[in-house]
């Protein structure tokens, strides 16, 4: 998994792996899991429309393996701060509690202290402090989702639209349930009492 536009700051993948393509594995309402598959290694990537992560799983013997081609580098405990890694774009890798990373050059492996998930998040291009920003995105790092549907309710006496999103998570680590998304600009100013802000 890499490539942002025209430029590859930074590559996803596992030692090893090497597959022709991505397969759609699952999805749902508002998300998508894309999986690669060579028989020995499997890499799983879910992405979610408004979602700052991506969520990534692996089969259990499988080393993650982050190539980083632009972007200042700092490594803190399980978690990887690439700053500006492309047009002033600042991305968080999140590794199991516990994980450790490998340099070589510019490439990091870990076994995810026998773990088999991590997340990748890109922080909002106003981020001013990002390693504080980083340590408040954790929370979210492990709240993977399982599902994401959305219903809609049509009242024509009023000519209103409510939309209901609901989000199935699968919490990974941690005792925080919550997971962040995004909303468009008409969906946010409109939400109603007691929606989660």
């Amino acid at each position: 998994w890499g490539p942002i536009g025209d430029s590859a700051p930074i590559l996803v993948g596992l030692a090893g792996l090497n597959a022709s393509q991505a397969n759609v594995s699952d999805y749902s309402d508002w998300t998508v899991t894309m999986d690669w598959n060579d028989g020995s290694h499997n890499l799983k990537a879910t992405s979610g429309i408004g979602m700052p992560f991506i969520y990534f799983e692996k089969d259990n013997d499988d080393v993650v393996q982050i190539k980083i081609n632009s972007g200042t580098v700092t490594v803190s405990n399980e978690i990887i701060i690439i700053e500006n890694a492309t047009s002033g774009a600042d991305f968080i890798c999140y590794a199991p509690a516990g994980s450790t990373w490998t340099q070589s050059g510019n490439t990091y492996t870990s076994t995810l202290n026998g773990k088999n998930y991590w997340s990748l998040a890109m922080l909002p291009l106003t981020t001013s402090n990002v390693s504080a920003v980083a340590q408040e995105y954790k929370k979210y790092a492990y709240v993977f989702p399982s599902s994401a549907t959305v219903a809609w309710n049509y009242n024509a006496s009023n000519a209103n639209v409510t939309t209901t999103f609901t989000v199935t998570t699968d919490v990974k680590e941690g005792t925080d349930t919550n997971m962040l998304l995004g909303l468009l600009p008409h969906q946010w100013g409109n939400l109603q009492s007691g929606s989660p802000a």
